[in-house]
């Protein structure tokens, strides 16, 4: 029987001593309990789990890392930085010149003044619309194509009058609804920049990734994988 150092080739047994010697640590990490897991195994009965109570300590604790954030103050009360914002939105314009992003003046005072500008276009012609027929029904000094009835003058009947109510009220109801989503967009951008005005966008960020043998619970031999690694400055 010929020695089994000589079935294989040398350079077959230098490999495969390289490869054991770099799966070693990996396998040393492997927990106890890859092959049999209780938790696992065992089926769970609760389907709800309540959280413990805070203790007095842990609520100050929280409470206290919470107010690290709150560097800015607004009517004397400490407040984040997207809060402020936030509030002084609620003025158009005020909450991104707190963020100092004045080339968005221009857009936000363009998207609420159009849409209020067409609101109020709309709710003028409705009133109008709905004062000339009260006038038609109640004075009879008024007739259709009367100059006093404004805009409503156009109106040659009562029908064209109901569908003028109609059209105006439906595209008033329209842009309330249009008028309070680009109101609420100006806010939110306003909250978004604040959130973002720390944020490091510089060119110390780097990634860096290599390849690397991970341990895989439940079975023997590891996993090959690539770990990422983000670093910041």
């Amino acid at each position: 029987m010929k020695n089994l150092l000589d079935v294989f080739p040398r350079w077959a047994w230098v490999v495969g001593l390289l490869c054991l010697g770099t799966a070693a640590p990996a396998w040393a990490q492997l927990p106890s309990t890859a092959v049999v897991d209780p938790d696992l195994t065992q089926p769970r009965n609760d389907t709800a789990r309540v959280a413990p109570k805070l203790t007095k300590a842990q609520k100050r604790e929280r409470a206290a890392a919470d107010s690290v954030f709150k560097t800015e103050r607004l009517f004397g009360l400490r407040v984040t930085r997207a809060q402020k914002a936030g509030y002084l939105a609620l003025l158009p314009g005020a909450g991104q010149i707190y963020n100092r992003r004045w080339w968005k003046l221009p857009l936000v005072y363009g998207l609420v003044g159009s849409l209020g500008s067409i609101e109020y276009f709309y709710w003028s012609r409705y009133s109008n619309y709905v004062k000339a027929k009260e006038l038609l029904q109640t004075d009879k000094t008024y007739t259709y194509g009367d100059e006093r009835l404004g805009y409503a003058r156009l109106a040659r009947n009562g029908n064209e009058i109901e569908s003028g109510i109609i059209f105006y009220r439906r595209n008033r109801d329209l842009y309330i609804l249009v008028f309070m989503a680009g109101y609420g967009l100006q806010i939110l951008d306003a909250v978004v920049d604040a959130h973002l005005h720390d944020f490091d966008v510089g060119r110390d960020l780097s990634l860096h990734w290599q390849p690397a043998l991970l341990p895989v619970p439940g079975q023997v031999l590891p996993g090959i994988g690539a770990t990422v690694a983000l670093r910041v400055k």
